[in-house]
């Protein structure tokens, strides 16, 4: 495998892992606040995470998304 491409198993971030120490920051779409915990690293969908911001006390959910392409295990070369 090439360097330039990332493997599925490695720190790509596609999604919360348990192993991940840190989750990513959430901000809360109802209040603003960043006091926010982890609350479920599934929500209504596998592609969503679910949060519970302190201080208001409501649960949101946010797209597990750290900006990389997912791998569609197709070549980009614009065919299709």
């Amino acid at each position: 495998m090439s360097s330039s491409n990332s493997s599925p198993g490695c720190d790509a971030g596609t999604a919360v892992d348990d192993d991940r120490q840190d989750p990513p920051e959430a901000v809360c779409p109802f209040c603003g606040s960043e006091d926010s915990d982890l609350e479920s690293t599934f929500g209504s969908e596998v592609s969503k995470s679910q949060y519970y911001c302190n201080n208001c006390h409501t649960v949101f959910e946010r797209i597990k998304y750290d900006g990389a392409m997912p791998s569609t295990g197709r070549e980009r070369d614009g065919s299709r």
